[in-house]
């Protein structure tokens, strides 16, 4: 019989957890399955919320799954009606299937295609929901998809009001370290050390059914935190995330960590391995599994994109073992700074000091000399032909996947029924 799946997400966590060396936060429910299961070198397709939580559900770009900015209000967005998405992947092999807590991948959650679905954002409430979900079950395998709000940032642009600093604070080197940062470090520490709690409830209702180790268990960011030059861009610590897997008996266990880079658009890939599920067409990640199993090595190159969020900001990337090169379609606040991040702390102590202030054209940063991507070496001679080469390769995938900004500047549903009821 093929394993249960249980898929956690948390908003805006990149790898601010401990299996990823952050020391000053307590995440033991992410340490256990580190340390039992396989944890990754991953990166998310795009540093916003909806389109990377579409491309985690169909393991297709967001510029291809039709998801390329936020779905909720009057952002609109939405999935192409012929996206399949893991619930209605799995069903193929007979699973059935419930979402608690965050979706945000389709503007109607239902759309996704879930048995049950509920929007509670309460940790009671989902406990109750999944324990009841996986109660009533018949000989099916199930999986639940759980999304936890934290470590979004809440009303006041911070994110709880219960602070952590007993063990430090980590001040990421993009940022100030500053009073006003590290009060906002400490309040995000402490929903980090929460959102580890919530995990642990969780995996409590797999233990006390002894469908732990029947189970495969996934956690998986949805992009960087929500600090200035992290969230909304495409420098590393806006596509960097968290991605732990564990199920014994498979080669999801025993604490590897490979060094290889993956993406979440290989998630739906090894879903679709380990269950014997039917494969989609035109799927763009690949499995999880021979990576684990030491018989791969990852991704050479990893493309990235964003398109929308708070507004049009048009990009597209590669990431190399060695080389980040971005290329912006469009002028604009050279890094976006979300509603959410505008009111922080760490907003105050940074802004005016961003660099670079407005988009150039090209980005081209060395990772191995210049890991916090700092000095732009576009239009550098001496690294003239990995820019045209990377260049190339950009365009190329984005020709190879349809990309709709190859063919003009993308309109937003907003834009759209706008000039509907100006013309109507």
């Amino acid at each position: 019989m093929p394993p249960n799946v249980l898929i956690i997400t948390t908003h805006d966590t990149g790898r601010f957890i401990q299996p990823y060396g952050v020391t000053t936060v307590d995440t033991p429910n992410l340490n256990r399955l580190a340390a039992e299961g396989a944890r990754f070198n991953a990166y998310t397709t795009a540093p916003q919320c909806s389109p990377s939580r579409a491309s985690l559900t169909t393991g297709r770009y967001p510029h291809a799954n039709g998801t390329m900015g936020l779905t909720h209000r009057d952002f609109r967005w939405d999935l192409h009606p012929d996206e399949q998405t893991i619930p209605q992947i799995l069903r193929t092999a007979g699973y059935r299937s419930g979402h608690w807590g965050v979706e945000h991948a389709s503007r109607d959650p239902r759309r996704i295609g879930n048995d049950v679905f509920d929007e509670t954002r309460d940790i009671d409430s989902i406990v109750t929901g999944v324990t009841q979900f996986i109660d009533a079950g018949d000989s099916r395998p199930f999986v639940v998809q759980v999304g936890f709000g934290e470590t979004h940032r809440v009303g006041g642009h911070g994110f709880g009001g219960r602070p952590y600093d007993a063990k430090g604070i980590t001040v990421p080197p993009y940022l100030v370290n500053a009073p006003d940062t590290r009060a906002d470090l400490a309040d995000f520490q402490g929903c980090v050390n929460r959102a580890d709690a919530y995990i642990g409830r969780l995996l409590a209702i797999l233990v006390d059914r002894d469908l732990l180790d029947q189970t495969l268990v996934i956690y998986v960011g949805d992009h960087g935190i929500a600090f200035p030059r992290a969230k909304c861009t495409l420098y590393d610590p806006g596509i960097e995330i968290s991605l732990i897997a564990r199920l014994p008996g498979s080669p999801f266990s025993g604490s590897v960590a490979p060094a290889g880079m993956v993406s979440n658009l290989d998630v739906v890939p090894t879903l679709i391995e380990l269950t014997g599920a039917k494969e989609p067409p035109y799927l763009h990640g690949t499995s999880l599994l021979p990576l684990a199993a030491g018989t791969a090595s990852g991704h050479a190159q990893l493309f990235v994109e964003k398109t929308y969020h708070s507004y049009y900001d048009p990009m597209r990337g590669i990431r190399t073992d060695r080389w980040k090169y971005i290329r912006n379609f469009e002028t604009g606040l050279g890094v976006e700074i979300p509603s959410d991040i505008a009111g922080s702390g760490a907003y105050r102590d940074l802004a005016g000091r961003m660099d670079p202030s407005h988009h150039v054209e090209i980005e081209l940063y060395d990772l191995h000399a210049d890991p916090n991507e700092q000095t732009n070496l576009a239009g550098n001679p001496e690294t003239a032909a990995i820019q045209a080469e990377l260049g190339a390769r950009v365009i190329d995938w984005m020709r190879a996947t349809g990309d709709p900004l190859l063919d003009g500047p993308v309109q937003s549903p907003f834009y759209r029924k706008t000039m509907s009821e100006i013309l109507a």
